[in-house]
């Protein structure tokens, strides 16, 4: 069985989509941007990078498996770890693994060279949108006229009149700069009367207004599991809530229709992994973690 077909649509959906014992591919979201040579305008998208330091499972890529091919979590691990193991032979003896609309994957002196689809569209907000080309403006010459004498003698006699005509009006402006100031003296006064009286007959009763502070959760969520109908994902938050998960909560709907319910949500990616390791230790061995906006 080969899983390369089914990273892409994760890839859609999540920010991270792990292979478990082999690397990880973490993508990002990129604003519209201008092509290397300015001819083009693309539309924003994800930009996608391989990590393969990041492999330990999470759950992701097996329960999407598990519920494509209706096998058990189990069974999808064990097929994943299988072909996992295939890819890496082909890939130690310096062959490339193609998946699908992502890209290319090699290996040159122990190091991973991932080669990125571009033309693939990772961001659903930017489907059916395609790059627009840029029209190139050349800039126009500007000829500067040339003058004369006669143009020159007209210009000087301009520049005499104008410099009469603004000692005349600097002597104006003073005149009425002296006055207005004078005028804001004594209304100054009067409305500072006016303000001292008023201020004593203001009684003003503004009332409190209490405004419900709304609880922020993390993107990273610990999924307990999916239900296809609302009374059980209310039941099973009850029982987790029971237990001690007191942030139990249901975190939407996936792509299948089925209610997930969580029980936790946090804030980067490490801490939800790490919490998932202790969950999995202690007390559910099939929980997954879900990266969701």
């Amino acid at each position: 069985m080969k899983f390369n077909n089914h990273i892409f649509p994760l890839l859609k959906e999540y920010d991270c989509v792990v292979i478990p014992n082999f690397g990880s591919f973490v993508c990002r979201n990129i604003s519209a941007k201008f092509s290397e040579n300015r001819s083009k305008l693309l539309p924003p998208n994800k930009e996608i990078v391989f990590n393969k330091n990041l492999k330990k499972n999470d759950g992701v890529l097996v329960k999407n498996i598990s519920e494509l091919k209706n096998i058990s979590y189990s069974d999808a691990e064990e097929k994943i770890n299988s072909w996992v193991k295939k890819i890496n032979k082909k890939i130690n003896k310096g062959k490339s693994i193609a998946f699908e609309k992502i890209g290319s994957l090699r290996k040159i002196d122990k190091n991973f060279i991932f080669e990125p689809n571009h033309n693939s569209i990772f961001l659903k907000s930017s489907y059916g949108l395609s790059a627009v080309h840029t029209l190139q403006i050349n800039k126009t010459k500007i000829i500067k006229p040339s003058f004369n004498n006669t143009m020159l003698k007209y210009a000087a006699i301009l520049i005499l009149f104008v410099s009469f005509s603004a000692i005349a009006l600097n002597s104006y402006f003073d005149s009425v700069k002296n006055f207005n100031e004078n005028s804001y003296l004594v209304a100054s006064k009067e409305v500072s009367k006016k303000i001292q009286r008023a201020t004593f007959s203001i009684n003003p009763v503004i009332p409190l207004v209490t405004l419900p502070i709304e609880k922020k959760y993390g993107n990273f969520h610990i999924i307990a599991g999916s239900f296809r109908f609302e009374e059980n994902s209310l039941k099973m938050i009850d029982l987790l809530k029971k237990k001690g998960f007191i942030e139990a909560r249901k975190v939407g709907v996936n792509p299948y229709g089925l209610i997930q319910v969580a029980y936790n949500s946090y804030d980067s990616v490490e801490s939800a992994r790490a919490a998932l390791e202790l969950l999995r230790d202690s007390e559910d061995e099939n929980a997954w973690l879900l990266i969701k906006n």
